[in-house]
């Protein structure tokens, strides 16, 4: 019996016919939110962000990715809240709404309230998978030692991370499978520094990045107590955490090795980097490596020219 060929037409209309799953961050005009979108256009999602603007970010306003994106605005703490803030139906949500304040109310409501409404709304519409951006435990086991006089606002401020992990789990019946807490130390990208809320650039913190990441360093951490501990903790790139959202989101956490190392929570840039696949950075370690090599070649030309003077020398005393 011969085999037959499908027409190259209905095997596009067959390959169309697969639906994209559907993707929804919350804050996804924001930092962190906005590369989510980017890297899970690149992975054939649908993909809707919902944020108070619910604008483009400028840096990204001309690339390409942004016209693949449905931008809403919604108040995730407004009177309709409960409502649709989800964007319509989805297979996942993935939340990485939140603020840094010094007034502890701001710090409730912007990290706690505004994530409980929003994984709320996605319970009751049915979705899939939940994946929300925290802080990492060993920040949060700091919660008493912070300075005395922002001790409530950062109070607050933890009060409101665990409300919203309790609800991004609550969301998908806390089954660990469907749910991912994403949880880093310090989280640098882009090109600009910042204050408020504290950020570096790539290029500097992949150098910090680097060194913290060096064994004597990571040892010196293990030991050190609460502060000195997470200040000695190596940072992780906004592309790292954003494509391990975006994995989570998409359920490739759940698939092969990952499953032991990635589902339910990420904690820490070793877990998060794991889960995207992302390496630590080499870049001051090569540059290291050229500049002893160029040294290495330059000492070497230098004794070749002293061994041949020596040995010129050499022949006309002996003449």
């Amino acid at each position: 019996m011969r085999s037959r060929v499908l027409p190259s037409t209905l095997l596009l209309a067959a390959a169309c016919s697969v639906e994209a799953i559907k993707v929804t961050v919350l804050g996804g005009t924001g930092f962190v939110g906005s590369r989510v979108c980017k890297v899970l256009v690149s992975k054939g999602a649908e993909v809707t962000s919902v944020s108070r603007s619910g604008s483009c970010p400028s840096w990204a306003s001309d690339e390409e990715w942004t016209k693949e994106v449905k931008w809403v605005a919604a108040d995730l703490l407004g009177a309709d809240a409960g409502v649709g803030v989800v964007a319509g139906d989805c297979d996942s949500v993935v939340s990485c709404v939140g603020v840094v304040d010094l007034d502890p109310q701001v710090l409730r409501r912007g990290n706690g309230e505004a994530n409980v409404n929003a994984f709320a709304s996605a319970k009751r519409a049915g979705v899939g998978r939940s994946v929300y951006v925290s802080v990492a435990s060993e920040v949060a086991a700091c919660e008493e030692n912070w300075l005395p006089f922002a001790k409530d606002a950062f109070s607050a401020y933890f009060d409101g991370k665990r409300s919203a992990e309790e609800a991004a789990a609550d969301a998908v019946g806390g089954d660990a499978t469907k749910f991912c807490v994403i949880k880093p130390t310090f989280i640098y990208g882009g090109e600009v520094f910042a204050l408020k809320p504290p950020r570096v650039t790539a290029a500097y913190g992949s150098g910090v990045e680097e060194v913290l990441s060096l064994a004597p360093i990571q040892a010196l951490a293990d030991a050190a107590p609460g502060l000195i501990k997470v200040a000695l903790r190596a940072p992780v790139s906004v592309e790292a955490v954003a494509t391990a959202c975006a994995s989570a989101a998409l359920g490739e956490l759940a698939e092969g090795d990952a499953t032991r190392r990635a589902v339910g929570v990420l904690d820490g840039t070793v877990a998060i980097k794991a889960a995207a696949g992302e390496l630590t950075p080499t870049r001051l370690a090569d540059g290291l490596n050229r500049g002893l090599d160029g040294l290495g070649d330059k000492l070497a030309d230098k004794t070749e020219q002293l061994v041949a003077a020596f040995n010129e020398k050499m022949d006309k005393i002996g003449k």
